[in-house]
């Protein structure tokens, strides 16, 4: 390509440093990917950033500030929400509005696709070989219903492929642990395991498990991000949105 191309994976940003250092490690894994031509097939490599929506440094306007040429943007989000259907979409044309020297493409979040659907039944493998016979997907909950439903359709599709009760619960708006429980006990499950639907630590899961916690449900280890798959998804959002940034010759 004539112009240079950036990567810039964007996350939501928490108060809690353990979610930005997650979301570090995952760029750095990219970089990585990308670099070894997993991704693209660009010499040079493209740079890969990482920014920011809030609570969290560097800021997604900072980052864009800094850049120049083409820049395919990546959220790290898992559904779509407020943040991928307005926050984001109009800080970055806003940031732009003024630039003749940087264009941008923006990428689906990262659900649904089946390399997600692969590291959440991978978690819920694991409890499933400790003895527990069904399981809760834990997410955050929106107000926007689409991304709850889109948490709930994970874990339809979860179910389907273990054989037993999966339902998703949230923190903050949704049905909440206490009712996931009562739904998977309404079939017949009595000891569910926990799956964080979380793509990195934070206070919010911490809640959430705590919660489970003192109801005595056990809950899998790693978050999503930690998950070489989510790599690979990630890259596939960057093929995606580099295919149509390349001309066609």
């Amino acid at each position: 390509m004539a112009e240079s191309l950036s990567v810039l994976l964007v996350g939501h940003g928490s108060r809690d440093p353990r979610s930005a250092a997650a979301l570090r490690d995952l760029r750095d894994r990219v970089a990585v990917s990308v670099t070894a031509e997993a991704c693209l097939r660009d010499e040079p490599a493209p740079r890969v950033e990482l920014a920011f929506l809030e609570l969290s440094q560097p800021l997604l306007e900072d980052v864009l500030a800094q850049l120049t040429g083409e820049v395919i943007v990546v959220p790290l989000l898992l559904a779509t929400a407020f943040h991928a259907r307005e926050d984001l979409p109009g800080r970055v044309g806003a940031a732009l509005a003024d630039r003749v020297d940087l264009h941008a493409r923006i990428s689906p979040v990262l659900g649904p696709h089946p390399l997600l659907d692969a590291a959440v039944a991978a978690r819920a493998q694991a409890l499933r070989a400790a003895g527990h016979d069904s399981i809760i997907l834990l997410g955050t909950g929106s107000s926007h219903e689409s991304a709850n439903a889109e948490a709930a359709q994970v874990a339809e599709r979860l179910g389907f492929a273990l054989e037993v009760p999966v339902v998703a619960a949230f923190v903050t708006r949704g049905p909440d642990v206490e009712a996931a429980v009562a739904a998977v006990g309404l079939r017949g499950a009595r000891n569910p395991g926990v799956v964080p639907w979380f793509l990195a630590p934070g206070l919010l899961l911490d809640a959430g498990l705590r919660r489970a916690a003192e109801l005595g449900i056990e809950a899998a280890g790693d978050t999503l991000a930690a998950d070489s798959r989510i790599v690979d998804l990630v890259c596939t959002r960057i093929a995606r949105e580099h295919s149509a940034l390349t001309p066609v010759p």
